[in-house]
């Protein structure tokens, strides 16, 4: 295949010119912006026949939430407790850009307090705030703000 000057296409110019294009610039934006601050908002994604709403933080907030979570509801004393926080908190370092650095895209988002609701907005059973990890390039749309039990 070739472009319209004939200059012949890459198999990743291929791949996008057939099937079009697989990730949202924009929405790992807002993402990259999430991971490299302290800002977060409300967000509704549209992933595999479900909607998600939540608060989008960053990758490190999540997984600090995540490590004191898990934590708190492990067995044992305060002292194991403390070692399996501090393990899985020790992933949010990948957070932490280097000087003069840029990261990667990010291929992942993070929601915390969120909700799932049916394809026409109903809660699903058990719809209570909870952390959600899922990939960016499941997302197939995605607006701001947050969606509410009541409104549905």
């Amino acid at each position: 295949m070739s472009d319209d000057q004939g200059k012949a296409l890459s198999s990743d110019e291929m791949v996008v010119t057939v099937e079009g294009q697989s990730v949202d610039w924009y929405l790992q934006s807002l993402v990259t912006t999430v991971n490299s601050t302290d800002v977060q908002f409300g967000i509704t994604l549209f992933v595999e026949g479900a909607i998600v709403s939540g608060l989008l933080v960053g990758g490190r907030r999540y997984f600090e939430t995540f490590a004191e979570e898990f934590a708190a509801a492990f067995p044992g004393d305060a002292e194991g407790k403390e070692e399996i926080r501090r393990s899985f908190a020790s992933y949010a370092e990948i957070y932490t850009s280097e000087e003069g650095k840029d990261p990667p895209p990010p291929q992942f988002i993070h929601l915390i307090d969120s909700r799932c609701f049916s394809p026409g907005g109903q809660p699903l059973p058990g719809n209570r705030g909870v952390l959600w990890r899922g990939k960016i390039n499941a997302v197939s749309g995605f607006s701001l703000g947050l969606l509410s039990e009541e409104g549905a």
